[in-house]
């Protein structure tokens, strides 16, 4: 289970991005969490509607979603054209940071895989049949029906078969074409971040026994972002940590924000 994260440790080591520390499934803390997120963005909302304007509030987005696509790291600041309130970034290199979930699901679903998360809704294409391995050799455990909404929770490193669930029950493997997303592109501030917990005295059930619980380890890529203001004597700065989904969406990790100083 931990090939991945050993290989990625080296190449990030060889090319200068970094692996930060895993991040695991702590049982019940789920709403706490979400909690810590809601402040966070409330947060740096209050703090944009103190220093920007609308234009200047969308050129930040703007160009913080254009910089996050680079990998490597990076400055800029702007004027906002109504305010004029000063505002730069400070964009890190790319790290990748390593979590381990607590799903239910049946037991013959292998979760050993090697994986990257994303915790997206996605809509069947077709009817789908459902795989207990990224294989198509492996047992099959079912299907869903076309249109069925369901949540990618991760998918194979080569992109080619997707863990999904609904819920948080996992119902098993599926391949990339299967399915397309729902959401294609939201900033940062309206982008929950990964359902990391469950409750481990789960009573999900199906026929007549109770679901197993498993444990999901994977990889997500970050990079912390500095933002400064400052408005004639005022000034204000935040330390986030984004992490990734997709490249045009990005959610803010709670564990790692920094208020404003």
């Amino acid at each position: 289970m931990y090939k991945l994260l050993i290989a990625l440790a080296g190449a990030l080591t060889l090319s200068g991005c970094q692996l930060t520390q895993l991040v695991k499934d702590a049982g019940p803390l789920d709403t706490q969490l979400k909690k810590q997120h809601a402040l966070a963005a409330l947060s740096i909302n209050e703090e944009f509607d103190s220093y920007l304007s609308d234009r200047g509030r969308a050129q930040l987005l703007s160009q913080l979603a254009k910089q996050l696509k680079q990998p490597v790291a990076d400055e800029l600041s702007r004027v906002d054209p109504i305010t004029h309130a000063t505002w730069s970034l400070k964009i890190a290199a790319v790290n990748f940071q390593a979590f381990q979930l607590k799903r239910a699901g049946k037991e013959e679903i292998n979760t050993e895989s090697e994986l990257m998360f994303i915790d997206l809704p996605y809509v069947t294409r077709r009817k789908v049949k459902l795989y207990a391995e990224p294989s198509k050799q492996s047992r099959e455990l079912g299907n869903l029906e076309k249109h069925d909404i369901v949540n990618v929770l991760a998918q194979s490193p080569d992109e080619s078969w997707y863990l999904i669930e609904r819920g948080t029950q996992l119902l098993g493997y599926v391949r990339h074409t299967a399915v397309t997303p729902s959401i294609l592109k939201r900033d940062f501030l309206n982008s929950r971040p990964y359902e990391l917990k469950v409750d481990t005295d789960n009573d999900l059930t199906r026929d007549g026994y109770v679901l197993p619980l498993h444990d999901i380890f994977g990889l997500t890529q970050c990079r912390q972002v500095e933002i400064h203001f400052a408005h004639q004597s005022r000034q204000a700065q935040r330390s986030l940590n984004l992490c990734q989904k997709t490249p045009d969406i990005w959610f803010i990790n709670p564990l790692h924000d920094t208020p404003e100083a």
